[in-house]
C-alpha cells in the first residue's frame, strides 16, 4: 500500500531517475539532510579543499573502514544514516552527485557542535546539508540552549552559507533535520541579500523555531516563502519556541516521540503523506510546553539546562552510547544519585517540575471539566 511506504521505498521507486529528469523534491530534501549524520572525515574532502568525492565512490570509502555489526551494536539515534548512504549509492539518481566542503567541529569549550557537507546535484545546483544533533552530550546541550540564546552552530551555519556560497557557483538549496533544520533556515536568515537570491529552497524537517525577534527580523522576512517546513503529527521538536504556521503535517508509521525520526515518515510518490492539522492533544501538548518555556525567564532556562548537563558531565556521560545496555542504566542512577545529593540542583529540578504540573493543571482541568459537563467522558 503506497500510504505505508517510506523513503526506502522511495529509492526503490524513483532511484533510476536522476536530477536532470526530475528535480529535487521534499523526499531528496530528507534524504540529503540524513546523510549529514554520516561521520565523513577522511572520506569527504574537508571545506579548505577544492575536490569532491562521488557519492558511491564515498560509501564504498567509508565502509571499508567501518564494520556493520560495530554500526549496529552502538546505541545511536543517528546510526542508520550510514546506511542508508549506501542505499542511495547503489540508485542512479544519487550515485554520482558530489559531496564537498565537508566539515565537523565538537568543541567542548564552547559547547558547540556543528557539521555539513556540500551536495552538487548537478554543475551550478547545490545542496547545503546541517547536520542535526549528533550522538554528543555537548551537542544535545546546544540544542537546548536554543531556547534563550543564539548557539555557536548557528553562527557557523552562517560562516558555512557563506564560504560554500564562493566555492558553489549557481543556485543553492539548504536543509537539514532537528537542529540542522534550524541551522538551514538561521543560515539563510542571515546571508547578505545577493546569497539569499540564489537560494531556491529550504527544507527544514522537524527543526525548532526561534524568538520572534528572529521571525520578524528583514532577514527572515526575505527568505520566509522560501522555507519549507515538515513536522510529523507527534512533533515535539519541531513546535518547541515560535515558528511560522505555513508547515507541512506528515504521517509516520511510528508513535510519540519516535515520529521525529523521519527515517519512519511515510511517502507517496515524490512527496510526502501529509494530513491537514494535527490531533487536539497533540496541539494541547504544544501549548502546554509553549506556556511553560515562556514562564521560565531566559535566566531561569539557562540554569535548568545548565544544572541537568552539569550532573550528565559528572557522571561521565559523553555520548549517547553511554547510556546504552546494562551501563546506561548505572549511569541513570549515578546521575539520580547526584541530584539527590546536591541540595541547590534539586531544588532547581523540583521547582521546573512544579511549573510544569502547573502548566498541565491550567490547560488540562479546565478542558476535563467541560468535557464532563458536556457528558464526554466516563
Amino acid at each position: 500500500m503506497y500510504g505505508l511506504a517510506n523513503i526506502v521505498d522511495y529509492l526503490n521507486w524513483r532511484g533510476d531517475i536522476t536530477f536532470s529528469q526530475s528535480p529535487i523534491n521534499e523526499i531528496d530534501g530528507l534524504m540529503f539532510a540524513n546523510l549529514s549524520y554520516v561521520a565523513m572525515e577522511n572520506v569527504v574532502p574537508s571545506l579548505w579543499e577544492n575536490e569532491s568525492i562521488l557519492l558511491k565512490d564515498a560509501a564504498v570509502k567509508f565502509w571499508q573502514e567501518q564494520d556493520e555489526r560495530e554500526v549496529l551494536e552502538v546505541f545511536s539515534l543517528i546510526k542508520m544514516a550510514p546506511f542508508a548512504m549506501r542505499r542511495m549509492a547503489a540508485t542512479r539518481r544519487y550515485q554520482n552527485v558530489q559531496l564537498l566542503g565537508y566539515q565537523n567541529s565538537v568543541n567542548p569549550e564552547a559547547e558547540s557542535q556543528f557539521s555539513a557537507v556540500g551536495i552538487r546535484m548537478e554543475e551550478g545546483k547545490t545542496f547545503l546539508a546541517f547536520r542535526g544533533t549528533d550522538d554528543t552530550m555537548i551537542g544535545w546541550k546546544e540544542n537546548f540552549r536554543m531556547c534563550f540564546e543564539t548557539v555557536p552552530a548557528q553562527e557557523k551555519a552562517v560562516d558555512y552559507l557563506n564560504y560554500m556560497s564562493r566555492k558553489c557557483p549557481g543556485k543553492l538549496w539548504l536543509g537539514g533535520h532537528s537542529k540542522g533544520g534550524n541551522l538551514a533556515v538561521y543560515a539563510a536568515a542571515k546571508a547578505k541579500p545577493e546569497i539569499q537570491n540564489r537560494i531556491q529552497g529550504i527544507f527544514n524537517y522537524d527543526g525548532p523555531g526561534f524568538s520572534k525577534t528572529m521571525l520578524n527580523s528583514v532577514g527572515y522576512q526575505r527568505i520566509a516563502h522560501k522555507i519549507r517546513k515538515f513536522v510529523p503529527e507527534a512533533s515535539v521538536v519541531g513546535m518547541l519556541l515560535e515558528h511560522d504556521e505555513n508547515y507541512k503535517i506528515v504521517t509516520s508509521s511510528e508513535q510519540g516521540f519516535m515520529q521525529h525520526d523521519p527515517v519512519n515518515w511515510r511517502v507517496l510518490g515524490k512527496g510526502f503523506v501529509s494530513i491537514p492539522k494535527r490531533r487536539e492533544q497533540n496541539q494541547a501538548l504544544d501549548n502546554i510546553l509553549h506556556d511553560w518555556i515562556y514562564s521560565l525567564t531566559l535566566e531561569e532556562r539557562k540554569e535548568l539546562v545548565d544544572t541537568v548537563f552539569q550532573m550528565i558531565t559528572e557522571s561521565e556521560v559523553y555520548t549517547m552510547n553511554d547510556f546504552g545496555g546494562q551501563r546506561g542504566k548505572q549511569k541513570l542512577w549515578e546521575i539520580y544519585k547526584r541530584i539527590r545529593k546536591s541540595p541547590k540542583q534539586y531544588e532547581t529540578l523540583r521547582n521546573v517540575g512544579i511549573q510544569m504540573a502547573e502548566e498541565f493543571s491550567k490547560s488540562l482541568i479546565p478542558k476535563y471539566r467541560q468535557r464532563k459537563k458536556n457528558g464526554e467522558t466516563n
